[in-house]
């Protein structure tokens, strides 16, 4: 069932406007606190964003899929309907990082099978997110989820040229390297 969910799902740019519950949101986050940690320090905690007052504020200090967007910027009337903000504790390890994809993994794998689309987002104004959301001194904004139900069904292409992924009528096709490319055993 992981294996089918981690074939099939792919990153959302485009949301319906439909509110996500705020208990599914939350079981987002309790999964997320679940995930394998560097030497057990569970350094990052988490702010669910789904106040829309809130978000519009956000959306600007976001850059939204720069290679498919002229602006950079979430599609007006598609904009995801959730952030989870992943912050951590200043002096934290430096292992913090692997524990943000760990952590955002299991959130992406537990929304999609809740029907919930996923973008993960590290291109973004981190200093002006901690500002608008109140975070303390003592902690930073280090990644962003945008989360929302899918308005938009991407497919997957596998290439032998560069990846990377585009819209074509109004579908957008997400590249991906063939595992020969990738895969190497025992040696390079």
């Amino acid at each position: 069932m992981i294996e089918e969910t981690i074939k099939q799902k792919r990153t959302i740019r485009l949301f319906k406007q439909d509110k996500i519950d705020y208990k599914l949101l939350e079981k987002f986050v309790d999964c997320a606190r679940l995930s394998s940690s560097a030497r057990n320090a569970q350094p990052l905690e988490y702010i669910i964003v789904d106040d829309k007052e809130v978000l519009e504020k956000i959306f600007p200090l976001i850059n939204f899929g720069g290679e498919i967007s002229d602006d950079k910027k979430a599609k007006n009337g598609f904009e995801p309907t959730a952030l989870i903000v992943i912050i951590a504790k200043k002096g934290c390890r430096e292992s913090y990082k692997y524990d943000i994809g760990i952590a955002a993994q299991n959130i992406a794998l537990v929304a999609y099978e809740n029907n919930i689309g996923v973008c993960m987002m590290g291109a973004v104004e981190k200093e002006e997110i901690q500002k608008a959301l109140n975070v303390p001194d003592d902690y930073f904004v280090d990644f962003v989820i945008s989360l929302g139900y899918a308005a938009e069904k991407p497919v997957l292409e596998e290439t032998d040229k560069e990846p990377g992924y585009y819209r074509e009528n109004n579908v957008l096709h997400v590249q991906k390297r063939k595992l020969s490319q990738v895969l190497h055993r025992n040696k390079f």
